[in-house]
């Protein structure tokens, strides 16, 4: 059993400055990804639909999209010293995304950060046409595909605890309903207002780091 803190976060607009999924869909799939985004905002449909939809549309090669992560996708600047901070104090950190390993693997090469576990959907392109996988996809759910509570619950029964998370955004709104701790901002600030869902703001990681010193000491 591990008595000791786990902090979860999420990746796009949580460690990058701007969600790498919605500069690619709109640099390469056309204005039309929005309307099918606004029926996940209105509760119509999960993204494990809608990801499928929408990059459905995508017409990019993967040397484009690397080209694309490279020039205009940044990390928070805080993070790697939040990284340090987590590894000084023995602090297991780990990402879940709603996005895709691929492109999360090229951003933290990017900035020389290894290390780091991280849980994500897959896409694979061939030509400029893109494939998507579903690794993490729930059980008896049709939301998200990938299911990001699994690997809180998995954490809360091997005994870590407190259960921190990190995030922004659709996709962090059950996780952040079964944490000990939750820092939001945007779109998850708004939905743990609406829900009475306790947590703190943040927006960068030093906001985050500080306010973990005086929960975590």
């Amino acid at each position: 059993m591990n008595s000791k803190p786990l902090i979860f976060c999420d990746f796009d607009g949580t460690i990058t400055q701007k969600d790498s999924l919605v500069h690619l869909l709109d640099k390469f799939a056309g204005p039309d990804w929005r309307n099918i985004e606004l029926r996940v905002k209105s509760g119509l449909i999960g993204s494990r639909i809608s990801l499928v939809e929408e990059f459905d549309l995508f017409r990019g090669t993967w040397d484009d999209v690397r080209v694309s992560l490279d020039r205009d996708i940044e990390i928070d600047p805080y993070f790697p010293v939040f990284l340090n901070y987590c590894k000084e104090n023995s602090y297991e950190f780990v990402i879940l995304s709603g996005g895709f390993k691929q492109f999360i693997e090229y951003i933290l090469k990017k900035y020389a950060i290894s290390s780091v576990p991280y849980h994500a959907n897959e896409i694979s392109f061939s030509g400029n046409r893109a494939k998507i996988e579903y690794p993490y996809k729930p059980n008896g759910c049709a939301e998200c595909g990938h299911c990001k509570t699994q690997h809180l619950k998995k954490a809360k029964m091997a005994g870590f605890a407190p259960i921190i998370y990190i995030g922004d955004g659709t996709t962090d709104r059950c996780p952040a309903k079964i944490s000990d701790y939750v820092f939001a901002k945007d779109g998850l600030a708004r939905y743990c207002d609406r829900e009475n869902i306790p947590y703190f703001k943040w927006s960068n990681f030093m906001d985050v780091q500080i306010r973990l010193k005086n929960i975590l000491k």
